[in-house]
């Protein structure tokens, strides 16, 4: 068996004529010499085995980190929906609740009171939703710039 080149340099070559790194002359020599020698053949397959395990389980944990980022999207979108739904509850209920404070603060509401929120309901209901498109719209602002702000960290 004439070998051109010795095994001791196919071994270190062997990782790169795996990935396609080598010339054109060398890769026959190296392909030349596989084909002969079974002790570099062998080794030669170990190391394409190692080096297809290697990516397999940088493709793996890659997606890994795809996913645990998709995850926490997920989360950052639902805090963020349960937020500014609960602002715009209690924006709608800020004006019924000073009402409410000023009911009990002067032990019920006089016959005029009643009369005047009679007629003023459309407009009471008005500043409610107003009120709480409000304070959801701050919430949301306050919220994106807290989220720019950890990102540029």
């Amino acid at each position: 068996m004439k070998n051109s080149i010795p095994c001791a340099l196919v071994r270190d070559l062997a990782p790169l004529y795996a990935e396609d790194l080598v010339s054109g002359e060398s890769r026959n020599q190296l392909e030349a010499h596989v084909q002969e020698c079974k002790e570099c053949k062998a080794y030669y397959d170990r190391v394409t085995k190692e080096m297809e395990c290697e990516k397999m389980e940088e493709v793996k944990q890659g997606t890994m980190e795809i996913d645990y980022m998709k995850k926490i999207r997920g989360y950052q979108r639902i805090n963020t929906i349960l937020g500014a739904v609960v602002s715009f509850l209690l924006g709608v209920f800020l004006p019924v609740g000073m009402v409410g404070i000023s009911v009990f603060a002067r032990n019920g509401i006089p016959d005029y009171y009643w009369a005047r929120l009679q007629l003023a309901w459309p407009l009471a209901i008005l500043r409610m939703l107003v009120s709480g498109i409000v304070v959801c719209v701050i919430y949301c602002i306050i919220n994106r710039l807290i989220r720019k702000r950890w990102k540029m960290k």
